[in-house]
């Protein structure tokens, strides 16, 4: 079995009755460690009529565990020098800590009890319920939330995880027990189909005996599986949401896209950047903000995740703008399909986004992000030292063909929020 020193090449244990234990070396010189437990905890999983379910169990799990009321949790983590901090998606929860390296065990610990034994406390829930009410209010009144939820609704058809943002209504959300939460965090938070990963100086034999003497008490060893409905392309089409007394307007334009285990991906990343997600050279950036002045912000993103993926434009811009910006994305994400990209455009994003992989390893976390994206993706150990050949070897063409099939406007949905009946 491998000890690897590379913080690049990613070492896989044994399944710990499914959980699959993951180690990273730490970057060199790194005092501090890092551990996230990743499991199929996210809102595609929401039980119908209670959606916010995912949210709120994620919310709370942080919250007070175990022995440790909300305080005392506080405070171990202050007088460790630690931090937790949790994250929910459609396919997934997610919960990490990070601290001082001397102290990963201890601190494994306490990652172990919050993801097995978090208490729901009543009155940490009826805090997290009216956090959950603050953010529904966001996203239905503020422009740039308000886009977002509107293109994925018109992307997606009901049931699939991704149309929705894991907030529910206010109905949702108020009929919601603590019975709700304990049921759903026992179904979900599991060993199956879940990974533990540790990014420590330890040996990977070491992070193996102390994950399997903390991680072994789950309710529930198999993991439950995500639905996704069948995502039928539509014409393109636009949706408008008039908000008066906004101060911009917010666009979107995104439709449905691959996974992060498609062939194809390598290429389509490429596209992506090229269009809006490499800051400052990105063709969105260069023709939209810097040279036009047309807009407050622009970029694009490409979410491949394990099942399927989708893509996006945004922009916010003044509601005398908006009118001349819409046209002006439209014409550079179909640009990418219809014309193939420039040798020398290519090499310039392409050397930039394999530069940006030395830099996550000067901090602990940043490197961490890499190897969670690894195993939670069930990507081979090595991927991120194959990651600069596999980009290197995508030729313009291929840019151009991904861009059509990642990124294709021609069935993609506009999205305009914001003060647009004042003009």
């Amino acid at each position: 079995m491998s000890e690897s020193s590379n913080p690049l090449e990613i070492e896989y244990g044994t399944e710990l009755d499914g959980l699959r234990v993951v180690r990273q070396a730490s970057p060199p010189g790194a005092a501090s460690f890092s551990a996230s437990y990743v499991g199929p905890a996210g809102w595609g999983f929401d039980p119908r009529g209670r959606e916010g379910t995912a949210r709120l169990v994620n919310q709370l799990i942080t919250s007070a565990a175990g022995t440790r009321d909300r305080v005392e949790l506080a405070r171990a983590l202050d007088r460790a020098g630690a931090t937790l901090s949790r994250q929910s998606a459609p396919e997934s929860g997610e919960v990490t800590i990070w601290g001082p390296a001397a102290e990963w065990e201890r601190l494994l610990g306490i990652l172990a009890d919050v993801v097995l034994r978090p208490r729901f406390d009543p009155s940490d829930v009826a805090r997290a319920r009216r956090q959950i009410r603050e953010v529904q209010l966001r996203e239905a009144t503020q422009p740039a939330n308000r886009a977002e939820r509107e293109l994925w609704r018109a992307v997606f058809p009901d049931g699939h995880p991704y149309r929705e943002s894991g907030l529910g209504s206010a109905g949702s959300v108020d009929r919601i027990a603590r019975a709700d939460l304990v049921r759903f965090h026992q179904g979900h938070y599991t060993s199956g189909d879940a990974v533990l990963v540790v990014t420590a100086p330890a040996r990977l034999s070491a992070v193996e005996r102390v994950a399997r003497r903390l991680f072994g008490a789950f309710a529930e060893t198999g993991g439950p599986r995500l639905t996704l409905p069948k995502v039928r392309a539509p014409a393109a089409a636009t949706r408008s949401v008039d908000l008066p007394g906004r101060s911009q307007v917010e666009v979107r334009v995104g439709g449905a896209s691959i996974a992060r285990s498609a062939p194809e991906y390598p290429a389509a990343a490429l596209a992506n950047e090229i269009l809006g997600g490499r800051p400052l050279l990105s063709r969105l950036f260069q023709r939209v903000r810097e040279h036009g002045g047309l807009a407050y912000h622009a970029s694009s993103s490409l979410e491949a995740m394990r099942f399927a993926g989708y893509w996006e434009v945004q922009a916010g811009t003044g509601a005398d703008r908006y009118r001349k910006v819409v046209p002006m994305l439209r014409e550079e994400i179909d640009r990418l399909r219809t014309d193939t990209v420039g040798a020398r455009e290519l090499d310039s994003i392409r050397e930039s986004a394999i530069g940006e992989i030395p830099l996550a390893l000067e901090s602990t976390s940043d490197a961490h992000e890499l190897a969670v994206d690894v195993a939670y993706h069930r990507l081979a150990g090595d991927y991120w030292l194959r990651w600069p050949a596999a980009l290197r070897a995508v030729r313009p063409a291929e840019v151009r063909e991904a861009a059509a099939l990642a990124l294709d406007r021609r069935s993609s949905v506009t999205v305009l929020a914001g003060p647009i009946g004042s003009r």
